[in-house]
């Protein structure tokens, strides 16, 4: 058994927000004041914001955070690297449909972005294009590349490479076995870099596997990712864009395996052994045991109508979200990225501000596309060189000591019933009478 490492501070994440002009369409004059009473998301003039929303204000122009108490350089704000969707999202600053009834609120995100899943009509944005390190918001990319090459029925031998990756893990112990669902719901629920790791070798290998996953960001449209690894670990020159998660959030709630999995709750996943995970021994019972995996998204367990997708953070880079939900017939997708560590508040803020005031059908400052935009690229630019840059500004070495993974997510603890595992979750937070394991966090 594995020791547990001693549990960390959280992490603060500040960004800076400074004033700026906005650039997209001016709001209609109604909404150009702020109301007596908030909008949801956004803060009451006399009452304590909720966390990752404050009062409208103009986009991020730089970033800084706040590890461990400690403030971090001022970053600049990347370049945009394309114009996919409408030139107006690869232009800085706030850009909002003109048939909104009141300003969206502000996340504490460096970028952001609200659409319509149905028309594709981008609502909202801010820095849509700015290539920012994903974290494991980069593994709905990693599944919809590797779900066709990795059947959920086959089996796998978990290797030392696989349970040393840094990060968050399930679990996989060397020389146990276990299938490609297993993989999968480890991947998408709990962020399982392991289960990344592993996944990747199944699909032949690192560089086979990244190279899948550029492929389909490319089919795609977005032209602003460029993947270096399967779990979205802090790589210098590893980018995705707040516009490109929406694209494959929107893609993978389109594969049925992949959206079941995203919304599911929670999972039994198998222990340690040799069996094949989910048959029985002479006697009847399960020749191997389980424990139950939690899925990180709050929103699942917090937002009413929620569809799911997934959550990143690295304690480099900040927090990053993609998140859809549905009311009647209308679906709406939101992403943050280099945001405060509360990215399931802003996400909910962002979603609440879309479906109560933008009508259905609304006109947006630019659109998801589906596949490559032949207008999409910037004069002298590409997304490979650009990512060299905009990594080389964003992602700092890793300070010894710190994490890469979502610090708002309590650690997973398992306990023993009954000769089954069972997971308890009690108050936001889980506990039992025995630890297991303990994810690093």
């Amino acid at each position: 058994m594995r020791s547990s490492p001693a549990r960390r501070a959280p992490l603060l994440v500040a960004v800076t927000l400074l004033g700026a002009t906005a650039l997209g369409p001016a709001l209609p004059a109604a909404a150009a004041a702020p109301t007596p009473k908030a909008t949801p998301g956004t803060a009451r003039p006399t009452a304590k914001a909720t966390p990752g929303t404050g009062a409208p204000t103009p986009c991020a122009t730089d970033v800084q955070y706040l590890v461990n108490g400690k403030a971090s350089p001022v970053r600049p704000l990347p370049a945009p690297v394309s114009r996919v969707g409408g030139a107006e999202l690869a232009a800085g600053g706030l850009h909002v449909t003109t048939a909104a009834t009141t300003p969206p609120p502000a996340p504490k995100a460096t970028a952001w972005l609200v659409a319509d899943l149905g028309t594709g009509q981008v609502l909202a944005a801010c820095n849509a294009h700015v290539p920012l390190a994903p974290a494991s918001s980069l593994k709905v990319l990693t599944a919809l590349a590797l779900a066709p090459r990795v059947d959920v029925a086959v089996q796998y031998t978990a290797r030392t490479e696989d349970a040393s990756v840094d990060g968050t893990r399930v679990g996989l112990v060397p020389g146990s076995l276990y299938t490609g669902d297993n993989l999968w719901h480890a991947l998408l629920m709990s962020s399982a870099n392991d289960a990344a790791v592993a996944l990747g070798q199944l699909a032949g290998g690192l560089p086979a596997a990244t190279d899948a996953m550029r492929r389909t960001a490319q089919a795609l449209g977005a032209a602003d990712t460029v993947p270096y690894n399967t779990s979205g670990l802090d790589l210098p020159g590893q980018v995705s864009s707040a516009y490109d998660l929406a694209l494959f959030g929107r893609a993978a709630l389109a594969v049925p395996q992949l959206a079941g999995i995203m919304r599911t709750r929670a999972y039994a996943f198998p222990e340690e052994g040799t069996a094949a995970p989910g048959t029985r021994g002479p006697d009847g019972k399960p020749a191997r045991k389980t424990f139950q995996i939690q899925n990180h998204d709050k929103l699942l367990y917090n937002y009413p109508g929620a569809l799911g997708v997934k959550n990143g953070w690295t304690s480099t880079t900040g927090g990053s979200f993609v998140a859809a939900a549905q009311r009647g017939d209308r679906r709406l997708v939101a992403t943050v990225l280099a945001a405060d560590p509360e990215t399931w508040h802003m996400s909910a803020s962002l979603l609440d501000w879309a479906f109560t005031a933008t009508p259905a059908g609304a006109p947006g400052v630019g659109r998801l596309v589906d596949g490559p935009d032949p207008d999409g690229a910037l004069p002298g630019t590409s997304a490979a060189a650009a990512s060299g840059a905009a990594a080389r500004a964003e992602v700092a070495p890793r300070p010894h000591g710190t994490t890469s993974a979502d610090p708002s997510f309590p650690p997973v603890v398992v306990a023993a019933a009954g000769g089954a595992a069972a997971l308890l979750l009690v108050g936001g937070a889980l506990s039992s009478r025995r630890t297991r394991r303990r994810v690093r966090r």
